[in-house]
């Protein structure tokens, strides 16, 4: 309800004063906006132990866009500012040009498509190639996590499939999306029963929290979680985020959303490193490799 009533709170200010606060509203939807499990770091023992990891994608939310984006696509609702909403204007699922999916208002013949997903809330694992039209920022992001861990000496494999949130509905109120986002980032043991995927040492869920574009403002929250696959206990879980104010989201979003989706990579591969690093899964890797290459017998001896 807070960060419901802080949205609504900063669209009105920046309808009539967009330039009054917007860094410090920024700010506090930012740490508003944050899971609230505690992180867990496993002992070095543990870590030390991986050798094979399957990095699985957790479905992403919708991409907040504050203000709207309605007025940009088409002017003339610019007059509804200061009136009341007319009726033929709901808050949607989109698809923006570029595939990225956005919750937002769509108004009468609307030239973005609304999307609509299969209602139900048991969370599994479904096929990527499900969501192929959609551009869904974990899924390049695991793609970057396999090749951090490959360059550490683990051996990291892409998974074909990605976990599908506990959502009831799936709807354009992003609350209902954060709140299974949160869910799935404060479980203890998953779920899903890995011991039927590939046999690997440990499984990493890959997820997004905080995902949003306030006043040219791009804020970007990474979740990841390593699972033992053969309990299913959590056994290393943070989160690292971003705040960045590169250009606005007209700006960011337009040409297939190109330059969006880099702000994406660049953000996620800084932020997967840090994660890593934190719960010990690359940190030290390359020191040892380094040392153990000093140890060997020169060639030919």
């Amino acid at each position: 309800m807070i960060k419901k009533l802080t949205n609504q709170t900063a669209g009105k200010i920046l309808a009539n004063q967009p330039d009054f606060l917007f860094i410090k509203l920024s700010l506090l939807l930012f740490i508003l906006s944050g899971c609230a499990a505690e992180p867990i770091k496993p002992p070095t023992a543990v870590t030390d132990e991986i050798r094979t990891v399957l990095v699985v994608p957790v479905e992403s939310p919708p991409l907040e866009v504050i203000p709207d984006l309605l007025e940009t696509r088409m002017p003339v609702y610019g007059h509804f500012k200061n009136m009341a909403l007319p009726l033929f204007l709901e808050e949607k699922i989109y698809r923006n040009p570029g595939g990225v999916l956005i919750s937002g208002l769509l108004g009468g013949d609307d030239i973005v498509p609304e999307v609509t997903f299969a209602q139900g809330q048991e969370p599994g694992l479904k096929e990527v190639a499900a969501l192929s039209e959609n551009w869904t920022p974990t899924f390049p992001l695991a793609q970057e996590a396999a090749s951090q861990l490959s360059a550490h000496g683990i051996k990291a494999i892409p998974s074909k499939q990605y976990y599908r949130l506990p959502i009831q509905d799936r709807t354009a109120y992003v609350g209902h999306w954060r709140a299974a986002v949160e869910q799935w980032y404060g479980q203890a043991i998953s779920p899903v029963d890995y011991r039927a995927t590939e046999p690997v040492d440990a499984v990493l869920e890959l997820g997004i929290g905080t995902y949003k574009i306030f006043a040219g403002q791009t804020s970007i929250q990474v979740l990841i979680k390593l699972i033992d696959p053969q309990s299913g206990r959590v056994i290393a879980r943070t989160e690292k985020r971003a705040f960045s104010a590169e250009d606005s989201a007209q700006a960011l979003l337009s040409r297939e959303a190109e330059t969006f989706k880099a702000l994406v990579a660049e953000t996620g591969a800084r932020l997967l490193d840090q994660a890593f690093s934190e719960i010990g899964l690359t940190q030290g890797r390359l020191a040892q490799a380094t040392a153990s290459l000093k140890n060997e017998p020169p060639y030919g001896n």
